[in-house]
């Protein structure tokens, strides 16, 4: 059922909220890096987001802890463990705006995977919208004398995050939603404490600050994401969210005086307008088409 115009304004609301936030624990991110590693950074972000879990967790009961396939739950987690891993680690090396933009191309490898291994079927016009939209990411990453590694993290944490979502399409058919953000924050946390046993640094009074006002930002936006994309149509929603590359191009801009040059702001352009098509025409497919049989 389609969402009503109010219902709309309510999502981008929530989106716009989800889009600030975003952009705020980016730049907390790179103003960090210099003091904190990414792994601290990560785990700090993490135990945020479990510990916002938990509550709902502990009052839904044993269904938010119920795993019926745990394989596949525990490589959904290493996805979203990886990608932000590789996503801190571009945000802290990259201008702000652009490890934004690289962030999108995750709506590129969603539709590959998708036919891969969902077997969904994708006509050409977004076959064509992903290979245009794969120009934009050569565009950015201008692939000739050498690759920045920062901008290959960045496009690895687009995959991997493209990985999580799929198999969280599996999952959700017999995994509650609470159970799947819920064991996500817990092993992406597991998976920082062994660096910080290694490295049992005591962040100063201002970094500790900062990586409690990172991991508060990384769970507000979380929610608002979820609250905005539940209230409202996706393709809308999915427009909104684009929001988060201007906030993060004003703070590089006056946080850390960074330009995007010309061809990073092309490549930008098109990887944006590719995955706009291709949410556009989703959205069009899933209202032409039946609903699936539950299961």
């Amino acid at each position: 059922m389609a969402s009503t115009p109010r219902d709309n304004l309510r999502g981008a609301l929530w989106m716009a909220g989800s889009a600030v936030a975003f952009a705020v624990m980016a730049a907390l991110v790179k103003l960090l890096a210099d003091s904190q590693s990414v792994a601290v950074m990560i785990f700090w972000r993490s135990l945020a987001g479990l510990v916002a879990t938990l509550p709902f967790a502990f009052a839904i009961g044993r269904q938010a802890w119920a795993v019926r396939r745990p394989g596949k739950l525990l490589l959904r987690s290493a996805y979203g463990t990886a990608g932000f891993f590789l996503g801190f680690y571009a945000l802290a090396e990259l201008p702000l705006a652009d490890a934004q933009a690289l962030s999108f191309s995750r709506t590129l490898f969603i539709t590959i995977l998708a036919v891969i291994i969902l077997k969904e079927q994708v006509a050409w016009r977004r076959w064509t919208a992903v290979a245009v939209g794969f120009v934009g990411i050569l565009m950015m990453t201008r692939p000739g004398a050498a690759l920045d590694p920062a901008a290959l993290a960045a496009i690895g944490s687009a995959l991997a995050f493209a990985l999580a979502i799929v198999t969280v399409k599996d999952l959700t058919a017999d995994h509650s939603p609470t159970a799947l953000v819920l064991y996500a924050n817990l092993i992406t946390t597991l998976a920082g404490v062994p660096f910080i046993l290694l490295d049992p640094t005591i962040p100063s009074l201002g970094d500790a600050g900062l990586l409690f006002a990172m991991g508060v930002a990384g769970v507000i936006a979380q929610g608002c994401y979820v609250k905005g994309m539940a209230a409202g149509d996706a393709s809308l929603m999915g427009i909104v969210d684009y929001l988060r590359l201007p906030l993060a191009g004003l703070l590089g801009f006056w946080l850390f005086a960074e330009v995007p040059d010309g061809w990073a702001l092309a490549g930008a352009a098109i990887v944006i307008v590719s995955t706009l098509y291709i949410t556009f025409r989703e959205s069009q497919v899933r209202v032409a088409r039946p609903p699936e049989p539950p299961g």
